[in-house]
């Protein structure tokens, strides 16, 4: 009912208090209980529609809207489900979403598996270390280049560690922490690095002496090219370091002239095939 009819119905003007809209209702109330008791036929008075028109005006005038108690109710209600769950709902979505990413991470992890359970195994795993190459260098032709020498290995893996050796800015320093990490985590056979990083590893022992894998070392390699060096622990001088001669494995391979020092990791596990690489590049 608009309130300007329920106004009229009532026989009260928008100005009136609440008192006086009260007083208005029971003077109709008492006057609709007369007619009734007087059982007369002549009772026209719709209290339904007084009524209705009375609580229109109290409902107006409480809410600032003639829109029923309970639809109101039901409207808040709404309001506040949405205002204190959407933060739950966004949760979902986001829990959601992560599920997902864990899920596509576990089949592309699977499928990477299977995927390399079909390739024949590696010969050797090779890790360029240092500053001497570009960082977004594909090692591809590193790779291919080793098997060109050696027809019967089926498989070659290459990995790149940049470590910076100077320390110019932010970049430098996160690159020099990343490389710490990966060095913790790699399981190449032999790596590939230039002369002040192979002095920093060599004497933390992180290198197996290369004459302790194969005896006839010394004899293969001109002795101008061995590098005899001690760790912190063990002050004795041994055959650590080979450097590399030949650089035709790097055709392809954006990198800086420098000096390249081979060495093999404790724990290898091709270091048979490390140490033929390395003959092979000392020449």
């Amino acid at each position: 009912m608009d309130i300007n009819e329920a106004y009229k119905i009532l026989g009260v003007s928008e100005t009136a208090s609440d008192e006086e809209v009260e007083k208005q209702y029971m003077v109709w109330v008492r006057r609709n209980r007369a007619l009734l008791t007087e059982q007369t036929s002549n009772n026209d008075l719709n209290m339904d529609e007084i009524t209705t028109a009375y609580n229109t005006i109290k409902t107006f005038r409480q809410y600032g809207s003639v829109t029923p108690v309970e639809e109101q109710s039901f409207k808040k209600k709404v309001g506040h489900f949405f205002y204190y769950y959407k933060l739950h709902i966004v949760g979902v979505l986001v829990l959601l979403a992560v599920l997902g990413s864990i899920i596509f991470t576990i089949v592309e992890n699977y499928q990477e598996k299977k995927a390399l359970e079909n390739l024949p195994p590696e010969n050797v795993r090779v890790l360029l270390l240092g500053e001497y190459f570009n960082i977004s260098n594909e090692t591809t032709p590193v790779a291919d280049n080793i098997l060109a020498q050696f027809p019967d290995w089926e498989r070659v893996t290459v990995n790149l560690n940049y470590s910076p050796l100077t320390v110019n800015d932010s970049m430098d320093v996160a690159s020099q922490q990343k490389s710490v990490v990966t060095l913790v985590e790699d399981n190449s056979d032999i790596f590939l690095m230039d002369y002040a990083n192979y002095e920093r590893l060599v004497a933390a022992d992180v290198f197996q002496p290369i004459d302790q894998v194969d005896p006839s070392i010394k004899e293969a390699v001109d002795s101008s090219k061995l590098v005899f060096s001690s760790t912190e622990e063990d002050k004795t001088e041994q055959l650590y370091g080979i450097i590399i001669e030949d650089m035709s494995i790097f055709k392809g391979f954006d990198m800086k002239e420098t000096q390249i020092v081979a060495a093999i990791k404790k724990g290898a596990e091709n270091k048979e095939n490390a140490v033929e690489l390395m003959k092979k590049l000392a020449k």
